[in-house]
């Protein structure tokens, strides 16, 4: 998978996800199907909601487990689909009261992840989220 894939991935997914935060939502758990171009690297052409339960997992709460993520996504990965990407979003404590979303992209060759800081918002906000940097989580997402 190509690097601005990766990137785009990240980027499209930060957007939204920092909107539902200011509005004061909250994330126990998401699973999304990224499709990116073939052709054109960056550039991104669908994401898809995956709910955990049409894949057998009746409670999206037992993703925050790590082994059963990877038995997810293994699993995801193994489908012929269009998505070659999966993002994993959750909400978490990362420090003594501090509060984070976590984003974890997936594809058949690595596992990027990242913590963007969930702080106080201003104004209209309830709370606003940090865009943080990525990094490279595992060489292979199915090992």
């Amino acid at each position: 998978m190509e690097s601005a894939d990766i990137n785009a991935a990240f980027r499209e997914t930060f957007r939204p996800l920092r909107q539902h935060i200011r509005r004061g939502m909250s994330n126990e758990g998401q699973i999304y199907a990224i499709e990116m171009d073939p052709c054109i690297p960056g550039e991104l052409l669908a994401t898809e909601w995956v709910p955990p339960a049409t894949r057998g997992l009746a409670d999206a709460a037992l993703l925050a487990h790590t082994s059963r993520r990877r038995d997810f996504f293994a699993r995801l990965l193994a489908e012929s689909r269009p998505e070659a990407l999966f993002a994993y979003v959750c909400e978490r404590a990362s420090g003594p009261r501090q509060r984070c979303l976590y984003v974890e992209i997936v594809s058949a060759d690595g596992l990027f992840g990242a913590e963007h800081p969930i702080r106080t918002g201003r104004g209209w906000h309830h709370r606003d989220l940090v865009q943080a940097l990525h990094r490279r989580l595992d060489p292979l997402a199915t090992a």
